[in-house]
C-alpha cells in the first residue's frame, strides 16, 4: 500500500509538537513508497543543540508517526546541523 502525503503529514503532528517545544519544526519533503523524507527546521530554535541528534530523531519520529500511518516503514530527516 502506498502512503498518501496527507496521511504522513497528519502523522507528523506529534513530532512537530515535540520539536516546537525547542523552537524547531519539521516539514514533509516527500513520500516515496513506505518512506517519508523530512526536513528539520532550526531557524527560530533557541537551542539547536537541544534538538535530538538526527539518528535518534529519525527513530523517535518513526515511532510517533506509525500509529497514524501504520504502513510507514522508514523516515529520513535532512538535518541542517550536518554537512
Amino acid at each position: 500500500m502506498t502512503l498518501s502525503t496527507a496521511t504522513v503529514d497528519t502523522a507528523l503532528e506529534p513530532v512537530r509538537a515535540i520539536l516546537r517545544a525547542d523552537g524547531a519544526d519539521i516539514e514533509l519533503v516527500e513520500v516515496t513508497g513506505d518512506h517519508a523524507h523530512l526536513r528539520l527546521i532550526l531557524v527560530d530554535a533557541g537551542c539547536a543543540e537541544c534538538v535530538l541528534p538526527k539518528a535518534l530523531l529519525e527513530g523517535v519520529a518513526l515511532q510517533l508517526m506509525q500509529p497514524a500511518a501504520p504502513d510507514l516503514a522508514g523516515v529520513t530527516i535532512a538535518d541542517p546541523r550536518e554537512p
